[in-house]
């Protein structure tokens, strides 16, 4: 039986090999394109812009809005964005910038819809949709970073599974790789090993009102006690689009509610979301310090618990309904806050955390994609035995978890997905000549 175990060993690690040396190279004749997608009127850059090949998602643009692509020359790639006309551009004529036009918002006095009446249809639609399509499956990407002021201290990349109906939930970790910088006696960095489950915006609720411990969010029976609203709509080639602002009340932020703040674009004809965009009112975070030496700090987001602090949270959303029900496909968090060192006469660093998601597709559309068939054989691989064991809820750190799989730089070198931003490329290879992958310890 120990032969037959060690034979299929080496022949489990041959055929690991071979797939990995196949990810350096991407399908017959391809080759690597490179743009930064902006606005044409203000040429400002727009971040997490979808960008399809042949029909299908094949990344979004980062931060500063860039992507990297690997296709044919002759692909015509199709990119859009929530409120802009669609580009399409042939891969080999695309240049470094592609310039997308804003569509028309229409006058007021054109918009007859009532929109109360409107809200409620959608609150409806989107809490059917929770619950009709809570049980279908993707694969996502995922990068976490974490600045000390100026200091990049924290690294993160992982491959999750989840379902994406409205918002993300029953995650479950595939593979991943964490790196951290120690905390000295100058330096003081917080991990927040549970940031990833600020990727799951909930704007839905079946409360008619909500009770001190619950969030508040837009899409609920009685949601104009706690809400202000604004709204405009934009003109599609194939419809109009809702743009609805939430924004909460003072009397409701002074009785200490935890409110989302955000920005709804909805599709007139189907009522599904398709763009969130918006930021968190009294969230507070608390850390679970350690107090012997420079240890790492290792904390959690929570609420309603002593030594708790203010923090300012900024999320952008955005979804499809390719598959009849709004799927997210990228979600962007930014999280600020002030935090003091072990010596509380040091002056506070400034803490930013940012996190981002991209949908890779539901499993089968992913093993049909070039370079993501191979990360799917891979982690297939990889994660067999412990498909059951690795999901993930609020108490998890993501470090915790990572560390418990091992840390293979082969598979990580060669992957990159959504395309890093030069900060995030110079603080990967700084970890990396440091060795810091796979050795994060509490």
């Amino acid at each position: 039986m120990r032969g037959k175990a060690c034979w299929a060993g080496r022949v489990r690690a041959a055929v690991l090999l071979l797939l990995l040396c196949l990810c350096s190279f991407g399908p017959a004749g391809a080759q690597r394109f490179t743009a930064t997608v902006v606005d044409a009127g203000s040429r400002e850059t727009l971040p997490f812009a979808s960008v399809y090949v042949n029909g299908r998602t094949a990344t979004i643009t980062n931060l500063e809005g860039a992507f990297s692509i690997e296709c044919d020359s002759a692909d015509v790639l199709r990119i859009s964005y929530v409120g802009y006309k669609t580009a399409y551009v042939r891969a080999d004529r695309m240049g470094h910038v592609v310039a997308l036009s804003a569509n028309e918002t229409l006058l007021q006095e054109v918009v007859v819809v009532p929109i109360a009446p409107m809200i409620n249809k959608i609150t409806k639609e989107t809490l059917r949709q929770l619950r009709n399509y809570s049980h279908k499956k993707s694969e996502f990407y995922y990068r976490q970073t974490a600045f000390s002021d100026s200091t990049c201290y924290e690294f993160a990349e992982s491959f999750l599974t989840g379902c994406p109906a409205v918002t993300l939930s029953k995650l479950r970790l595939l593979t991943g790789r964490y790196a951290g910088l120690q905390p000295d006696s100058l330096n003081f960095y917080n991990y927040f090993g549970n940031f990833y489950t600020f990727s799951q915006v909930e704007v839905a609720a079946n409360y008619v009102n909500p009770r001190t411990i619950d969030d508040v969010v837009p899409l609920f029976r009685n949601y104009d006690k706690y809400y202000d609203v604004y709204y405009h709509v934009i003109a599609e080639d194939d419809g109009r689009v809702f743009v609805i602002r939430f924004e909460p009340k003072p009397e409701s932020l002074e009785k200490n509610y935890s409110m989302l703040a955000a920005t709804l674009y909805v599709d007139e004809k189907t009522l599904h979301l398709r763009r969130i965009v918006g930021e968190g009112r009294n969230y507070w975070i608390v850390t679970r310090q350690k107090t012997e030496g420079f240890a790492p700090i290792l904390g959690k987001y929570e609420k309603y618990v002593k030594n708790r602090i203010l923090t300012s949270t900024h999320f952008d959303v955005h979804l499809n309904d390719t598959r009849g029900f709004s799927e997210v496909r990228s979600v962007y968090v930014e999280d600020v806050h002030q935090e003091y060192g072990v010596d509380s006469l040091m002056p506070p660093k400034t803490v930013t955390t940012r996190s981002l998601l991209f949908n890779l597709g539901t499993e089968k559309e992913a093993r049909k994609r070039n370079i993501f068939q191979r990360i799917g054989d891979f982690l297939k691989e990889q994660t067999q035995v412990r498909q059951k064991g690795e999901s993930l809820n609020f108490n998890n750190k993501l470090h915790e978890k990572i560390d418990s799989q091992g840390y293979d730089p082969e598979f990580w070198n060669k992957n990159e997905i959504v395309r890093r931003t030069p900060i995030e490329q110079e603080v990967l290879e700084l970890f990396q000549q440091k060795n810091l992958f796979g050795l994060m310890e509490e």
